[in-house]
């Protein structure tokens, strides 16, 4: 899946979209891909002698991975008229920065589903080394 495949079924706009291309959606997992370049809008002002990426837009790409999960699972409409909203965070850390350059897998697996409630396995890693690790819950929204 590319970035026009995306722009249909995310509701997401520059700048804050976070997924550049979709590798795989499952059943019961994703993964995806985030190309870091240092002409990012954040980048400037965190840091501008040592750039880092926010690990809370780290943690907004895992959580764009799991809207289009929800997506083209069925479990929600694309766009605007459903969705998943982050509830809960568990064990959430931050094992190494996310520099310009970098080229982050996304990676999330569903590991419990109720009626109206997503938990998720998420990993954000470059080069084999996890960046972000933890289990973030989620409301589905229908719409």
């Amino acid at each position: 899946m590319n970035a026009v495949d995306l722009r249909q079924k995310l509701p997401h706009r520059y700048p804050m979209v976070m997924i550049d291309t979709v590798e795989k959606v499952g059943a019961t997992s994703a993964v995806a891909w985030k190309n870091v370049t240092v002409n990012e809008p954040h980048f400037p002002g965190h840091f501008p002698n040592a750039p880092v990426m926010p690990g809370v837009l780290v943690m907004e790409a895992l959580c764009q991975l799991v809207w289009l999960w929800a997506v083209e699972n069925g479990h929600t409409k694309p766009g605007y008229e459903g969705g998943v909203r982050m509830s809960g965070i568990r064990k959430l850390r931050f094992r190494r920065p996310t520099l310009p350059g970098d080229l982050l897998r996304l990676e999330i697996e569903v590991t419990d589903r109720k009626e109206r409630t997503l938990e998720v396995k998420s990993t954000a890693s470059v080069e084999d080394q996890p960046a972000v690790v933890g289990q973030l819950i989620f409301e589905l929204i229908s719409g």
